[in-house]
């Protein structure tokens, strides 16, 4: 029987760390995702048992992520939304065993994980985000994420009180045909990779 464990195993066992030429090809497709996203009237949120209705901020906030060598590598999509002033990109920024959200902003250094983060910023918490672009090795039927198992989005999408439009992408398309997931893993909105 397969288990998100043995699942996660099998496609790390499939990761290349080389550049892929199909990457630009899904980048313009989420480009194109981005573009077109059109946000709802109002976010719903609950806080203390009680719904509350919020009207969405002018700006698109949208969070990617800087890409490791076997990721999707959508630094194109980076360097052309940071340039509109109608959008703020943010990427994670590590903390422990979750991240924070930060502005991208150069310089880069490299963490302990070999992830590229700018070296000083502002953390932005309680910030809503529209759209969040999220790597994973793959989703099981119900189209959660399954991801490197750190665990580190499942905690930062609880600390969000809306949840964002989810777009995940990986290079290799890979979905389980069972249930694998638990009732933490975030679930996501659209699922892109560079080879379909």
């Amino acid at each position: 029987m397969q288990t998100k464990e043995t699942f996660r195993r099998d496609i790390k066992k499939k990761l290349k760390n080389t550049f892929c030429i199909y990457d630009k090809k899904c980048s313009n497709k989420i480009i194109c995702m981005i573009k077109t996203y059109k946000k709802p009237k109002s976010y719903k949120y609950y806080k203390d048992n009680r719904l509350f209705y919020m009207k969405p901020p002018y700006i698109n906030n949208i969070l990617l992520y800087s890409p490791l060598i076997f990721e999707v590598d959508i630094k194109c999509i980076i360097k052309k939304f940071i340039k509109y002033k109608n959008y703020q990109v943010f990427i994670p920024k590590l903390e422990k065993t979750t991240f924070n959200m930060v502005k991208y902003r150069l310089p880069l250094i490299t963490n302990y994980l070999h992830i590229k983060e700018p070296i000083n910023c502002k953390i932005y918490k309680n910030k809503i985000i529209d759209i969040a672009i999220v790597p994973v090795l793959g989703i099981d039927k119900n189209m959660k994420r399954i991801g490197f198992g750190k665990g580190m989005y499942d905690k930062f999408y609880k600390t969000l009180k809306v949840k964002p439009y989810s777009i995940f992408v990986s290079r290799l398309s890979n979905i389980s045909k069972y249930s694998l997931c638990d009732c933490y893993d975030i679930k996501g909105d659209i699922y892109v990779s560079a080879y379909k």
